[in-house]
């Protein structure tokens, strides 16, 4: 997909120092090179001299360069601010389908964590008849009861098989979706009071907006923090196929 339509940037550009700016840089490299002490204040004096001059023209290459750049910068804050424009209501409706997913995904997560419970109960279960069944056999067979004892053996073996395939069983899982990744603790946050935030934490601000990657970085619900509202959350992110 192209979004944009405008002008290629020179294919051919190059930037050449002009030759007078290279002779002034040159002079002062062999004043420089000629001070190899200060012992006097004459010798001071002279490294006063090209250091300054050295600095002027490092001010000077700076603010060439800035201005030679200027329009680069603008063309590219102008391709952001479009780019931004465009993309704002796809990220506005992945963000909704993203919440709605989520709160799917975490009622399958729910009805899964049933169903592992169940399954512990159940081999539970299974465990405490198999060591009955197994108890009734020895307890038969240490009364003589050489059919019961055979019989309970039997019901022993068959709950033991019944146990095994029990664990074996891979444990209830929510389905997963192709082209989603499911977190479940995820700090959400909510600016309520930006001038109680900049008071208490203004590290977390880039005045006048919360600084997000601060807060994601520093943040969380069991530690408050005024003008915020802090709090975990489920979220569905979506990868492109």
């Amino acid at each position: 997909m192209q979004l944009f339509q405008i002008p290629p940037p020179p294919a051919d550009l190059t930037v050449t120092p002009d030759q007078q700016a290279i002779a002034q840089r040159q002079t002062l490299l062999d004043v420089a090179a000629t001070i190899s002490a200060v012992k006097t204040a004459e010798d001071n004096e002279l490294a006063s001299q090209c250091g300054s001059g050295i600095q002027k023209m490092l001010k000077g290459v700076e603010a060439a360069r800035k201005d030679l750049t200027a329009p680069y910068l603008a063309a590219q804050r102008v391709i952001k601010s479009t780019a931004d424009e465009f993309c704002n209501p796809l990220l506005t409706a992945m963000d909704r389908l993203g919440r709605l997913a989520s709160a799917y995904r975490q009622q399958e997560e729910r009805k899964a964590e049933v169903e592992r419970q169940a399954r512990a109960a159940e081999i539970a279960r299974l465990q405490e008849a198999e060591r009955q069944a197994a108890e009734d056999a020895r307890n038969k067979a240490e009364a003589g009861d050489l059919v019961g004892s055979l019989m309970a053996d039997i019901v022993a073996t068959g709950i033991a098989a019944a146990t095994d395939a029990a664990v074996a069983a891979p444990p209830p899982e929510a389905p997963k979706t192709s082209g989603q990744s499911f977190q479940e603790r995820v700090l959400g946050w909510e600016c309520v009071d930006i001038v109680a935030l900049y008071a208490a934490r203004p590290d977390l601000c880039s005045p006048p907006t919360p600084k997000a990657s601060a807060i994601k970085a520093t943040c969380s619900p069991e530690r408050p923090v005024p003008g915020l509202r802090l709090f975990w959350e489920s979220r569905v992110n979506f990868k492109s196929r």
